[in-house]
């Protein structure tokens, strides 16, 4: 079964005629307001309200609250909802008919690093150049993203809200490790270049606190050790199902 990802707006018919043109099965709706008080949103939050009535009569419908201003804050939590829906054993879709261009923005990346199929639709408009439904829908194209390797994400993963400096990252890799040994100085050099690699990559970045350089994840990086957790737990639910 399916689960849709449905960002509201102003137009209920046409969120309304996008979610029923999906030659899909599906059987949520997860309907998306703004978490901030910005200009037509009390329309939005509406618009969902009657979208969510109309609907539970053949969906099961939820309202979630998601951020509207900050892009990347707005994918970590579409990923995190994709996570939780893919665990229960359901497809994700994007449905971005409805969205701004944030949430658009938001939901193609979501969609990219989640493996997500992402639909928008082309709208209908009249002779006075109404808009009354929809022409088309369409899928957009997602970008395949090149993930680091087993070893570059066992990194990122430790680094989580940041080490302070390269010896604290070597440690917690290798918790019975001599820091006085030549096998110490040895890992230093070999993740002092993986470090290097990773922050090129844009995944990390250094910063000088005192006489330590401390080590923290980007957003991007963030966001891939999210969708890396993702696969791990729904790796483990399929697991269990064939068990």
């Amino acid at each position: 079964m399916i689960t849709q990802l449905v960002f509201s707006g102003h137009h209920k018919e046409k969120i309304l005629e996008s979610i029923t043109a999906f030659n899909l099965p599906t059987n949520k709706i997860i309907l998306f307001v703004g978490e901030e008080n910005i200009s037509g949103e009390e329309k939005v939050k509406r618009v969902a309200e009657e979208l969510r009535n109309e609907l539970k009569r053949n969906f099961e419908v939820e309202i979630q609250h998601i951020n509207k201003r900050d892009v990347i804050r707005a994918v970590m939590q579409l990923l995190r909802i994709i996570r939780a829906e893919k665990a229960s054993g359901r497809g994700v879709v994007i449905n971005a008919s409805g969205s701004l261009r944030t949430l658009a923005i938001a939901g193609y990346i979501a969609g990219c690093v989640a493996n997500c199929k992402i639909f928008t639709s082309i709208p209908k408009y009249d002779e006075n150049f109404e808009e009354i439904g929809v022409e088309q829908i369409i899928e957009i194209p997602t970008l395949p993203i090149d993930f680091p390797s087993e070893e570059q994400f066992r990194v990122l993963s430790t680094i989580e809200s940041g080490v302070n400096s390269l010896d604290e990252l070597i440690l917690k890799l290798n918790p019975s490790i001599d820091r006085n040994s030549r096998i110490f100085f040895s890992e230093r050099s070999r993740l002092s270049h993986l470090i290097s690699k990773l922050e090129t990559q844009g995944l990390l970045k250094r910063e000088k606190v005192g006489r330590n350089v401390r080590i923290v994840l980007t957003e991007l990086g963030k966001i891939l050790v999210e969708v890396r957790s993702q696969a791990t737990m729904f790796q483990r639910f399929r697991d269990h199902l064939t068990i």
